[in-house]
């Protein structure tokens, strides 16, 4: 039982590490949001915070085995197999995109939704790869770049569908990363309401410019913006997944 002891023992320290980020992040939470409403976010957070990093963290160890039953299928959308752009096949992918899934349901939480595991049906992955995206290496890596993928996807638990959502929100409406224009610089904190079922999601995001013109972000809960208010969207872009990210340094386009 001399793994389960590591296991157990990278758990723990995972916990007191994520704790003591949350304290830091509390306190880095601007004072203009109401604190019932950041009381609120950071029990949420934890809530699905949890099973969100187990659910990652397992990827590293099940998706070989979700590669290994795989086999080609349609996506959501009925799509089988479509063919890469040509400038990624001018960058040496294959040619063709064929959607590659297990289909053995307790794994179903690891496939890709929309993508599979050959990567984006555009080629981008496959060139990235010289059009070898189907060897167990590439997969293996597309898989844990997008971790946990179809559960974090189609749960309303660890996503919000914000077309049935009343938002409201604390801070700037437009934030990017893309670019270093200061106007578009700064945090927001968003609340979606589902409409249907009253679950409450919140999301809060941080753009700031570096001083060596990359800029650093942050983005903690789901990933919902406050334009979303004004937004309907596409089937393919209804969710807003939780997520959990730090970057300190990131090009704008």
């Amino acid at each position: 039982m001399t793994w389960l002891y590591y296991i157990l023992i990278a758990l723990t320290g995972l916990l007191i590490a994520a704790f003591f980020v949350s304290v830091v992040c509390w306190f880095q939470l601007p004072k203009e949001i109401p604190l019932r409403e950041r009381w609120a976010a950071f029990c949420l957070w934890w809530r699905v915070g949890v099973p969100f990093s187990l659910g990652v963290l397992a990827t590293v160890f099940l998706a070989p085995l979700v590669i290994l039953t795989a086999r080609p299928m349609r996506n959501q959308f009925g799509e089988f197999a479509t063919k890469h752009k040509q400038r990624y096949i001018d960058q040496g992918a294959s040619g063709n995109h064929v959607y590659m899934a297990t289909p053995i349901a307790w794994l179903d939480p690891w496939n890709n939704l929309e993508d599979g595991l050959a990567g984006e049906p555009s080629g981008k992955h496959s060139a990235r790869n010289a059009g070898q995206e189907y060897s167990f290496g590439a997969m293996y890596r597309w898989a844990t770049r997008n971790p946990f993928n179809k559960a974090k996807r189609t749960s309303r638990f660890f996503a919000c569908f914000v077309n049935d959502c009343d938002i409201v929100y604390w801070g700037k409406k437009q934030l990017s990363d893309k670019n270093s224009d200061p106007l578009q610089k700064g945090w927001s904190f968003v609340k979606a309401t589902d409409r249907n079922t009253g679950q409450v999601y919140y999301g809060y995001r941080s753009v700031i410019n570096n001083s060596d013109g990359t800029v650093r972000q942050v983005n903690i809960g789901y990933k919902v913006k406050p334009t979303h208010a004004d937004e309907v969207q596409d089937k393919d872009d209804l969710d807003k997944a939780f997520t959990l990210r730090l970057q300190s340094k990131s090009e704008p386009d």
